[in-house]
């Protein structure tokens, strides 16, 4: 296994990044995006996760259409917001009814676009546009895909097949009510979309995981899943890893990590590999992107975290069980336990 530098590497023009939630995939795409357009490519990094951080990452307020990084030249990013894109889907639909049909027509398509998986087809479309789109394909020499954590991931990618299948068999015509309105003239965009995907010279998957059991396990499944849908051109990036013990709990976390990637499903094995060493800083700014994949690190700043006395979450169990608490709501960022 060889460190990951992404100027070095011969990539494919589309390049999808996906993996468990919390193991550095939003910030590996993006340190990913600032290295190639530092070379002195044009690069499109578009994020797809509904929970994404891209804006985090860049300290800038992102949309759909793309902002130019003052402090990268080269480099565009974009960020999906899903209930736009599912608004201006609906629009698309309903929008050419307007003044044609009743207001009663048009309230009962707009009723019935606002079922559970709308955003999912939104936010589709709007990925399949960037996939497609022989404009962009033109302008960018790199499209980065930051895509949600797996199992989203590999509904998004398997979409452009199913619907595809879809369309090819469909007898009756796709019907102008309802959340599939207006794929009947999106097939040969989809078959374009199917293509790409499984096209090795064109889009490469790069299978984001850390050194622990978990994480691979969830690459392996998405690795095997997207093979049996023809995106066969995969890479690993292992993400945190500890190169240099320096006492006994380092050097503990060292052996168990070196152990789980020995022990790493045979199906990852066959990857191209590549690390990404463990950081003691957040990958936040522009600066720290372009930091976090140097081997020359004497620039990290390390702020010291502030200790804090937290309850222990014995404590909590107590609470609620004193309180008889029926429900309980549990959330947080991916990669939190």
């Amino acid at each position: 296994m060889e460190n990951y530098q992404p100027e070095q590497l011969n990539f494919t023009k589309y390049l999808f990044f996906t993996g468990k939630g919390g193991v550095g995939k939003t910030s590996t795409a993006c340190a990913t995006a600032v290295s190639l357009a530092d070379s002195g490519k044009n690069v499109m990094l578009v994020g797809t996760d509904p929970a994404s951080n891209l804006q985090d990452v860049f300290e800038k307020e992102l949309t759909n259409n793309g902002l130019e990084i003052p402090e990268v030249k080269g480099l565009t990013v974009a960020n999906f917001d899903p209930i736009t894109a599912a608004r201006d889907y609906m629009e698309s639909v309903v929008g050419p009814y307007r003044g044609v049909l009743p207001d009663s027509a048009v309230a009962n398509m707009e009723e019935q676009l606002l079922g559970s998986c709308t955003v999912e087809i939104a936010s589709f479309n709007e990925f399949a546009g960037f996939l497609t789109n022989p404009e962009v394909e033109a302008q960018y020499d790199h499209i980065i895909f930051d895509t949600a954590p797996t199992g989203h991931t590999l509904r998004m990618l398997q979409l452009p097949s199913a619907w595809s299948n879809f369309l090819d068999e469909n007898t009756t015509g796709v019907s102008c009510m309802g959340q599939l309105s207006g794929l009947g003239d999106k097939q040969e965009m989809y078959e374009h979309a199917v293509d790409t995907l499984s096209e090795g010279t064109k889009t490469t998957l790069m299978l984001v995981t850390r050194p622990q059991n978990g994480p691979l396990v969830e690459a392996n499944r998405a690795s095997e899943e997207l093979k049996e849908i023809g995106v066969l051109n995969q890479q690993l990036i292992i993400n945190g890893l500890l190169e240099r013990p320096t006492d006994s709990v380092s050097q503990k976390i060292y052996d168990e990590q070196q152990l789980t990637l020995k022990n790493m499903p045979d199906n990852l094995k066959q990857f191209s590999k590549f690390i990404v060493p463990l950081r003691s800083y957040n990958v936040t700014g522009v600066e720290n992107l372009r930091l976090l994949l140097t081997s020359d690190q004497t620039n990290a700043v390390v702020e010291a975290p502030e200790v804090m006395d937290y309850p222990k979450l014995q404590h909590i169990v107590d609470e609620l069980d004193r309180t008889n608490k029926k429900v309980v709501f549990t959330m947080g960022k991916g990669g939190r336990w």
